[in-house]
């Protein structure tokens, strides 16, 4: 059991399969107030207006059905897994969160059998919309600067294929949660992409 945890707490456990990960992180979403995913969802929304607009990511990827090679946007992932854990050591935790939260969407966006999840996310994401507005005019006085207008325009925007379902969908967006030996859900913490070695 001791072997168990010293594994785990030095990731030489089982390794996490990528719908594992982002259910947990999802799931982690969940556990945040509406306020604090307003908060998440405007440092979301201005990660990917700079990544589009430095040509890291191509503008309107939300929009695009056609996305690029799996190949090139796997690249583009694998960067921006890079820059949330280096948010997460300087102790930018909201910047990681949100960084991470552009992670999985693309991840879902790129790969057919996780589409379901993004839809997930972003229900959770969806609840923050009410207090963006409020958290950009604040990032704006501490930062010194306005954003750029797009962030202001594009908060909203769901990624296509994870807006909500309506009436009569067949499928449920309801997020499966992992059960404990009782039955009861489990809460689990959000997880962070692993970087690469040397990175």
């Amino acid at each position: 059991m001791l072997m168990d945890q010293l594994k785990k707490a030095f990731g030489l456990g089982p390794k996490l399969t990528a719908e594992e990960e982002i259910l947990r992180f999802t799931e982690g979403l969940g556990s945040m107030t509406d306020e604090d995913m307003g908060i998440i969802l405007a440092v979301a929304t201005v990660v990917r207006v700079n990544l589009e607009d430095q040509k890291h990511l191509p503008t309107g990827i939300y929009d695009n059905a056609q996305l690029p090679p799996a190949s090139v946007l796997m690249g583009k992932m694998v960067d921006l897994a890079k820059v949330a854990r280096h948010f997460d050591r300087l102790g930018q935790t909201t910047d990681a969160v949100a960084a991470v939260a552009v992670l999985n969407t693309l991840r879902c966006l790129n790969a057919p059998e996780l589409r379901h999840l993004g839809r997930g996310i972003w229900a959770e994401m969806a609840r923050g919309t009410p207090y963006v507005k409020k958290a950009l005019a604040e990032g704006e006085r501490n930062k010194g600067e306005p954003f750029p207008k797009r962030v202001w325009k594009e908060f909203a925007k769901v990624p296509k294929g994870f807006e909500p379902l309506t009436g009569g969908g067949k499928s449920s967006s309801k997020i499966p949660s992992s059960k404990s030996q009782s039955g009861k859900p489990v809460k689990k913490a959000a997880t962070w992409p692993k970087s690469p070695p040397n990175s």
